[in-house]
């Protein structure tokens, strides 16, 4: 199987061609959450009206450009339209008194998407547009266990803390707990 060609672009919220994505964000944080166990806001029976309404919150956060979504596009095998591969949220908190501060959220690799590297990708765009809107100190979270653990430290990203028991499994509730990450860049 050929490698598909892959782009990483910015969520453009008046773009209809990025709009009509909204489902594929869904369906990604749902595969994520069924495949892997990935603690990524709900929880078993996921219920995908639930998860699109959080995307559509996002899509509406991105207008205003507290939230920027990164999305990884694959090409179509047949030449057809780009499909969604991946994606990121950088939160911004906008507050006057953290003004360089940034969160990343829900960093997602759809599963039929692995082992292309594209988490590291959608990783380095994400800190690139931060540095646009001079957030220079960036934290992220995620759940011991998980493969991002692995992956945050090679990016440069400094554990912050581990807090026990801090999430649920979206799988069968037992309790996980929380990795912190920060860096500066």
């Amino acid at each position: 199987m050929t490698r598909p060609t892959t782009t990483i672009v910015v969520f453009d919220p008046a773009d209809p061609v990025h709009t009509a994505l909204l489902p594929s964000f869904a369906d990604i944080h749902i595969d994520c959450i069924e495949t892997d166990g990935a603690v990524a806001t709900f929880v078993r029976p996921v219920e995908r009206d639930a998860v699109l309404a959080y995307w559509n919150e996002r899509a509406m956060d991105a207008v205003s450009k507290k939230r920027v979504i990164i999305m990884a596009l694959a090409e179509a095998a047949d030449g057809g339209a780009k499909q969604l591969a991946g994606c990121v949220v950088l939160y911004r908190p906008l507050g006057q008194t953290a003004p360089k501060n940034g969160c990343i959220e829900k960093l997602m690799v759809s599963p039929n998407f692995r082992r292309l590297g594209l988490a590291q990708k959608l990783m380095l765009k994400v800190e690139e547009e931060a540095k646009v809107y001079g957030q220079t100190i960036l934290t992220l979270d995620t759940y011991a266990g998980g493969p991002a653990v692995a992956l945050y430290p090679k990016l440069g990203y400094n554990t912050l803390g581990v807090i026990p028991n801090f999430f649920v499994s979206p799988l069968d509730g037992r309790p996980l707990d929380g990795i912190f990450f920060w860096k500066q860049i």
